[in-house]
């Protein structure tokens, strides 16, 4: 990716909130903090606990990473 189509996608994100389609196509903006369940272990993260989200970061091969607790 180019850094000025980096930067475009940028300006659209936040780090404090993230749009989703929910199961009824419906568009809802989740604000920090909101729940997630891990879906598997990862560092410190054990699969099916949920944590809260914090914060929210792109990274730069555009994968949303999520800060938790």
């Amino acid at each position: 990716m180019k850094k000025q189509e980096l930067i475009q996608l940028l300006k659209y994100s936040s780090p404090t909130s993230i749009w989703v389609v929910s199961y009824k196509n419906e568009l809802q903006e989740l604000k920090c903090p909101f729940k997630v369940i891990a879906i598997k272990d990862i560092g410190d993260l054990k699969q099916g606990k949920t944590y809260s989200v914090t914060y929210i970061k792109l990274a730069t091969n555009l994968k949303v990473v999520f800060m938790v607790k």
